[in-house]
Order: C-alpha cells, then sequence, then structure tokens
C-alpha cells in the first residue's frame, strides 16, 4: 500500500516528469535550436574547438539526457483507464535511466559554465581526449584498421589546444588526463541549487543501483527485514518513491540549467 507521503512523492514526481515535454519537443524535431548565434560566445567557442564544435556537443548531450528523462516516464506510467493511471516503481532500472539523464545534463553544464573561453574550450577537447581513447580502445576489440593513430588524434587535440591559447604543457596534460564524471559532476552541481555534494550524491546512488551494488541497495531502496540470523538478515527490497522522485528533481534541475546556459551562450553579444 502507498501512504499519504508516498502519494504526494508519486504526485510531484509525475509533475516534474511532466516538465520534460517542452524539451522533448525541441530536441525531437528540426528546430536548428543548438545554432548559436554567428556572434555569440558559443559561436566562438565553436571556431576554437572546429571540427569538435562546442555546440553540437552540449546539444548532444542534453538530447540524451530529455530522451533518458523520457524513457523513465514511460516506464513510470501505465495506460490510463478511467479515472486511474497504473504507475510502475522498479527497484534498480529507474535509477539507470536517472543516472543516464544526470552524467549526461552535467556534462552540458560543466562544458559551458565556465565564463572564460579558455577553460570552455580546454573541456570540450579534454572531453574528446577521453573519447578518442574510448573509440580505439573498441577498434582494438573489434580488431578494426583505423585511417589515423591515436597519437595522430591525440595531438590534433593537443595543437588546437595550444591555438586557442594553453601551453604546450597544459595542453598535453589535457590530453593525457581527461576529466572524470565526478569532478563533472561536482562541477555542474556548483551551478545549481543543488551544489556540488548533494549533485554528487545523487548520481553515486543512481550510479550504486545500477552497478547493482550491495550499499546502494541498502542505502536508497525500502527495506524491511524479514529474519535475522546473527550476522544474516534476510531483506525485501522495494522501490523507494521519495528517493526517484529527488533524484529526478536533480536530473531536471540539471537539465533546465544545461538549456539555460545554452540559449545565454547561444545570444548574439552585438
Amino acid at each position: 500500500m502507498v501512504d499519504t507521503d508516498e502519494q504526494r512523492d508519486l504526485r510531484q514526481l509525475i509533475s516534474w516528469l511532466e516538465r520534460i515535454e517542452p524539451w522533448q519537443k525541441l530536441t525531437g524535431q528540426d528546430s536548428r535550436a543548438w545554432q548559436a548565434d554567428p556572434r555569440s560566445s558559443l559561436a566562438g567557442d565553436d571556431a576554437k574547438t572546429d571540427p569538435f564544435q562546442m555546440s553540437h556537443s552540449v546539444w548532444h548531450a542534453l538530447t540524451v539526457s530529455v530522451d533518458h528523462l523520457g524513457c523513465l516516464r514511460s516506464s513510470l506510467l501505465g495506460d490510463l483507464q478511467g479515472e486511474r493511471r497504473e504507475v510502475r516503481i522498479h527497484t534498480h532500472a529507474q535509477s539507470s535511466l536517472l543516472r543516464g539523464a544526470i552524467e549526461n545534463a552535467a556534462r552540458a553544464v560543466w562544458l559551458l559554465g565556465p565564463k572564460d573561453r579558455p577553460t570552455r574550450v580546454s573541456r570540450r577537447l579534454a572531453l574528446q581526449a577521453k573519447e578518442t581513447k574510448d573509440f580505439f580502445r573498441m577498434r582494438a576489440l573489434t580488431q578494426q584498421p583505423t585511417v589515423q593513430t591515436q597519437q595522430e588524434r591525440l595531438q590534433r587535440l593537443t595543437d588546437l589546444l595550444i591555438t586557442a591559447g594553453l601551453s604546450e604543457r597544459q595542453a598535453k596534460a589535457t590530453v593525457k588526463t581527461p576529466p572524470r564524471y565526478t569532478e563533472i559532476v561536482r562541477g555542474a552541481g556548483e551551478l545549481t541549487t543543488l551544489g556540488a555534494d548533494l549533485a554528487q550524491l545523487v548520481w553515486s546512488g543512481c550510479s550504486a543501483l545500477a552497478h547493482g551494488d550491495a550499499y546502494g541497495t541498502l542505502a536508497m531502496l525500502d527495506k524491511e527485514i524479514m529474519v535475522r540470523s546473527q550476522d544474516v538478515s534476510l531483506v525485501r527490497i522495494t522501490g523507494s518513491i521519495s528517493g526517484l522522485y529527488w533524484c529526478t528533481v536533480a536530473a531536471v534541475l540539471l537539465v533546465q540549467q544545461g538549456f539555460e546556459l545554452l540559449q545565454a551562450r547561444s545570444i548574439s553579444y552585438r
């Protein structure tokens, strides 16, 4: 049975997921909303990161985040039967969707957040270095050759960083050590009302559930001890409506900040 507090959280959860509908329409059609004004700061970022344009990367991240939230909404809400609608709460899978939403939204915010262009460009190309290394690891597993070597592609990124104003030492360090998602999520959280610690807490909790980690399962979900025997307990685990609600709030706030930053960076500064 769902108690009064859970009913409240469930209504609020559905209400927060309704906020994604304009973003679904925006990212699901040929709106050209990702294009920056030629005289905007984002267009300047694109010029410094070409052909790995900042605007393309940010738009992709926001699109993926919205897609995860849309899938969460579809998994949550069943068919409407009269005045009643079935609601499905999963123990782990929905947190996997929230993890994807948070990571991608955080990436967009982290990329656009810095006020100075060298930092934004450095972050964009650092992520490209990470993708380059991941790409070559995949090609090695499938034993597929490439026209360019990994070193050649990484050198191209190094050259772009130097052109953007970084020293050779800084450029090589940026390419050598790409950022981790802990850094990205915390950096994005600082630019929202969440703050770095709460953003990391929510993301880490969703990641733990996605991995099936025991500590995450026990910390994030509702539980009832059925049998206790010395140091071993048998526990009944059920999905947490409250936990799902608060993680959804965090994800939506990050997406909202991402779109707001995108709009601000895309406006002409004439």
